[in-house]
């Protein structure tokens, strides 16, 4: 948690953690974030209330001790001389102050990078050989700038003074017993001695565990950067063996109990045969064991110099010499930047795997993958201000994206999402506006390049074991519809590039398509793909296509609408011949020809599946007759399987009158359930027209001549009420009769008509039935002319049925005489009467024959009674 808890310097500009990361005395290190840019950073926190309390109970218990103002004036001296020292000095090997020293009443403080942990509080387990030796290495960088740059003398080189920021990197601090050699004499620098004034104060004292034997042991102490080179190899022993000491003293402080220490050293190591070093120094690497024995030799004037011991076999390894190359990679050329993040990635023979995972975790972690992402963005930064790619910058952010990738394989799903996705690959980033950038740096990241998407693509396994299926989700759908929606041309200068692309994402897509919603699948990516597979010109490309395809008839991710709306017409299409394409195409067509869940109608396979086949086996211009064979031989399954499936679906038997189309008995259970339909209740069904024999046509009227040459016909006299009336010949059809006037259908004549009678025979179900079936007889009947009394005819207009002989038909039952009421000069038109009734007979309600005579020839004399036809 952080917080600001000052309103002014150093603790109004940062935000200061609760908790200290460690303590380094005399200073508590504390994380904090400037507040400008949410950097972060490390104030270093000396808290004098407490100190001063503890120098007052330190004197208070002593006669002997100093005035507890004086102990504290030298001491607050010392904590000033040594920032002082620290903010003049600038190299990337030593701590760098941001703020510089600031006092307060009750505290001192200042700002550094961050640093984590120093040499005496980190664990030294977690170290390995390699980042040992890469810290090594800085630190001899910053030893070397103080000698020989500044002649100056670090003179407190112990591990309290060495720093280790959040990149990993040593740091050289703790400048508060510097001397530089060039404010002094030559007389005090051949008479420098140590005086024995151990302080109750730790931080005031050297530590004697790792200071040079001559400015304790001997008479005539020479001060120089030798003294230095002993301290560094203190250190050595000390990293490389878990923390113990060289030379240990019981007390630190006191130069008694280094003389007695040094002197059980000093039987042990000098004048010892090489073989008995590697039981001295232990853990150390048997290529340090020539170099620290030079560097601990007892007298100045025998030790290493620093350039000599960075000129050593110890550091001149592959994998050091370009860990040190990322240390300096800001400052050098672009062509230097591709050829070492080239090599990073190429395979080492002999170990058989690339120098990037040959780096220590930590150190590609904290310190590679950082630079790696820092040169992304602040070349995205430029492209979205439009200025044009380079082919240089093109080749760096490709080469970057595939180092940040690899080294993002090793963190965690929260860790690559925080470190990584959040910075590159989401859309709106967090980072993105905390860095004002308005652009869609996302977008302008994966279409700035195709080199950029191909090295995306080449590590798309790292990026779905890292992230979630939505954001796969999301990420795939803007980087595959880029991807798919460019055209592969070979005769386009980025046509390499461009079918790889391709064939790589089309590889890649059956692991990735279940991610996907069928909405998506159906309407953007598998027209996507169609679009390919009939643009492309590449054979490679297309045959990619066609794999997808077979995939998404395996795995079911396309259905039967997909099938025969997008991927058979373009099949259909096809104009190539090539043996490769034919090969894929047909076995595409037998997964479909095979596929339950597509389910393909017959029909669409004999008349689009089955002649593409055969066009593409014939067609075939480049393949031998072994192969032509085996094309036939898969277009013959095809043809098997539609033969199979029609014969399941006819009968096994012939039909009969006992037996039904499925060859079952016609009352067998199973036939009787199977004949019901589902839509009979569909209303399609139920409002379509009745399907008749003839079309009923009009009437035609004949002139006055006609109708009175017309010979009349004889009336029938058939009862009406018969139950089953037999067919009568057209001829004996009875004659209507009319006074004049014709009568339309339905019409009234001048006389009432009992109706009350006439519907309730009507609705006797048996003459129901009779009219129903002698409707159709009706329609079929032949134009007939009915004369009427005093010389007027009606006409009857119908159709003859030539299907059926006349004296076939039925005889009309009930027939009703028409009742003449009109003039006989007036000429009357053609009636069309519904079936089984008579112009000369008229129903009623008695069901006797006696009484419908009776009834029929009190009608028929009557030439003012109406047809009235119900």
């Amino acid at each position: 948690m952080f917080k600001s808890m000052f309103n002014s310097g150093i603790r109004s500009l940062y935000t200061v953690s609760d908790n200290p990361t460690f303590v380094s005395e005399p200073w508590a290190v504390y994380p904090a974030k400037r507040n400008r840019d949410g950097k972060l950073a490390s104030v270093f926190i000396f808290d004098k209330k407490r100190f001063e309390s503890q120098i007052n109970a330190l004197t208070g218990s002593s006669s002997n001790s100093k005035n507890p103002k004086v102990i504290l004036s030298e001491c607050y001296e010392l904590i000033k001389f040594e920032l002082s020292q620290a903010a003049k000095l600038k190299h990337p090997q030593i701590l760098t102050i941001l703020e510089p020293l600031e006092e307060t009443k009750s505290k001192f403080l200042f700002v550094s990078e961050p640093v984590v942990n120093n040499l005496k509080t980190v664990s030294l387990q977690k170290l390995d050989d390699l980042t040992i030796q890469k810290g090594l290495l800085q630190v001899s960088k910053s030893l070397q700038f103080l000698h020989n740059f500044c002649h100056i003398i670090h003179f407190n080189l112990q591990p309290s003074s060495i720093f280790i920021n959040d990149q990993g990197d040593w740091k050289l601090s703790g400048f508060r017993f510097l001397h530089n050699l060039n404010d002094l004499s030559p007389q005090e620098i051949d008479n420098f001695y140590i005086m024995n004034n151990s302080s109750a104060i730790p931080f005031t004292n050297l530590n004697l565990n790792f200071t040079a034997p001559e400015l304790l042991l001997d008479s005539s102490s020479k001060l120089g950067l030798p003294n230095d080179i002993w301290s560094l190899g203190c250190i050595i022993y000390f990293l490389y063996n878990q923390g113990e000491y060289l030379v240990d003293c019981f007390d630190s402080d006191s130069i008694s109990d280094y003389k007695t220490s040094f002197k059980r050293f000093e039987n042990r190591f000098y004048n010892r045969q090489p073989i008995e070093l590697k039981h001295f120094f232990k853990n150390v690497p048997e290529k340090l064991f020539s170099v620290l024995s030079q560097m601990l030799s007892r007298y100045p004037h025998d030790r290493l110099t620093i350039d000599q011991f960075i000129d050593s076999d110890f550091f001149n390894g592959s994998i050091i010499k370009a860990m040190w190359f990322v240390d300096e990679f800001a400052t050098k050329t672009t062509e230097e930047k591709l050829i070492f993040m080239k090599g990073t990635l190429e395979i080492d023979p002999e170990s058989n795997e690339d120098i990037l995972t040959q780096f220590p975790a930590t150190f590609r972690s904290s310190k590679f993958l950082p630079l790696m992402i820092e040169l992304i963005v602040n070349e995205l930064k430029v492209l979205g201000n439009n200025h044009p790619l380079t082919q240089d910058t093109e080749d760096l952010l490709s080469l970057a994206t595939s180092i940040t990738l690899k080294i993002g394989s090793t963190f965690s799903n929260l860790t690559f999402q925080d470190r990584i996705y959040s910075i590159l690959f989401k859309s709106n980033s967090s980072f993105w506006k905390k860095e004002k950038t308005n652009s869609n740096i996302f977008k302008v990241f994966i279409t700035c390049s195709i080199k950029i998407r191909l090295s995306i693509l080449e590590n798309l396994g790292i990026l779905k074991s890292k992230l979630s299926d939505k954001q796969l989700c999301d990420f795939c759908k803007q980087f595959g519809e880029i991807v798919l929606a460019s055209t592969t041309n070979a005769d386009s200068p980025i046509s390499t590039y461009q079918i790889q692309l391709q064939e790589l994402y089309l590889k890649e897509l059956p692991s990735i398509i279940s991610i996907f919603e069928f909405p998506y699948i159906k309407n953007t990516l598998f027209p996507l793909i169609c679009s390919i597979f009939k643009t492309t010109t590449v054979l490679s490309t297309k045959l990619a296509t066609i794999q997808i395809f077979v995939s998404f008839v395996d795995n079911s991710i396309i259905d039967k609408l997909i099938v025969v709306e997008q991927l058979l017409p373009i099949l259909n299409n096809l104009k190539s011949r090539d043996k490769n394409i034919v090969g894929h195409i047909l076995e595409l067509f037998e997964k479909l020809n095979a596929s339950e869940h597509i389910s393909l109608d017959i029909e669409t396979l004999i008349l689009q599946v089955l002649p593409q086949c055969l066009q593409l086996t014939f067609g075939c211009n480049n393949c031998t007759a072994d192969e032509f064979k085996s094309f036939m031989n898969q277009v013959q399954r095809i043809e098997n399987t539609l033969v199979e499936r029609k014969l399941q679906s006819l009968p096994k038997h012939v039909s009969d009158d006992n037996t039904s189309a499925t060859g079952g008995s016609k009352n067998d259970f199973e036939s009787l359930v199977n004949s019901q339909k589902f839509n009979q209740g569909n209303k399609d069904e139920i409002l379509k027209a009745p399907q008749t024999r003839s079309v009923m046509q009009p009437t035609q009227r004949r002139s006055m001549s006609s109708e009175i040459h017309q010979e009349q016909k004889p009336k029938s006299t058939h009862s009406v009420m018969s139950p089953i009336s037999p067919r009568v010949n057209q001829n004996n059809i009875p004659k209507a009769q009319n006074n004049g006037s014709a009568l339309k259908f339905g019409a009234t004549s001048n006389k009432p008509i009992n109706n009350n009678a006439l519907l309730q025979t009507l609705n006797n179900s048996s003459l129901k039935s009779e009219i129903d079936d002698d409707f159709d007889d009706f329609q079929s009947t032949s134009t007939v002319t009915t004369p009427t009394t005093n010389n007027s005819t009606i006409n009857w207009n119908i159709e003859a049925n030539k299907a059926k002989p006349m004296n076939n038909m039925k005889a009309l039952p009930n027939p009703i005489a028409a009742q003449p009421n009109r003039s006989m000069n007036s000429v009357q038109p053609t009636i069309k009467l519904p079936p089984g009734f008579d112009s000369n007979l008229v129903l009623s309600p008695s069901t006797k024959t006696s009484n419908f005579n009776q009834t029929t020839s009190h009608t028929t004399s009557n030439s003012n009674d109406v047809l009235d036809f119900l």
